[in-house]
């Protein structure tokens, strides 16, 4: 995907299901990437490894080193407006700009969780599997 290419978002319950697939093991066959700041109280998806949006830009060659072997990504972040694309679009770009400067290609599936946890946390807060740490009073109709 190059920076003028369509982001490629997916829905929850997709997401949720590569979460139970118990022959999937997150940080090897895919990893979900939570890119809120002080925003990411009130829980946060198993296994997800958050990369606050403010840090991303200048972590982001060591994370693409880190990462490299995971063949899908999900970003994601309140709502998955703006920051959790602008994330999967930034690594994007430094997969594409890796290739430019002659180092070896990485090839990932990089998408955004529709909704981002907003969503998410409505649909599965119930679920101790799927939300962690989940607060209730964070996702009242007037926080978000």
């Amino acid at each position: 995907m190059s920076s003028h290419q369509q982001l490629t978002y997916v829905e929850p319950e997709i997401l949720k299901a590569i979460i139970q697939d118990k022959s999937k093991i997150p940080g090897r066959d895919y990893i979900v990437i939570d890119v809120r700041d002080e925003d990411r109280v009130g829980g946060h998806i198993p296994g997800s490894v958050n990369i606050p949006s403010k840090e991303l830009p200048d972590r982001l060659p060591i994370l693409v080193e880190q990462y490299q072997q995971v063949p899908e990504l999900y970003f994601h972040c309140a709502l998955s407006q703006a920051r959790g694309p602008k994330a999967a679009r930034r690594w994007s770009n430094a997969l594409a700009e890796r290739e430019e400067i002659g180092q070896r290609a990485i090839s990932q599936n990089i998408r955004v969780l529709r909704g981002g946890f907003g969503e998410w946390q409505r649909k599965y807060k119930d679920d101790n599997n799927l939300v962690e740490a989940y607060e209730a009073e964070y996702w009242t109709e007037d926080y978000y």
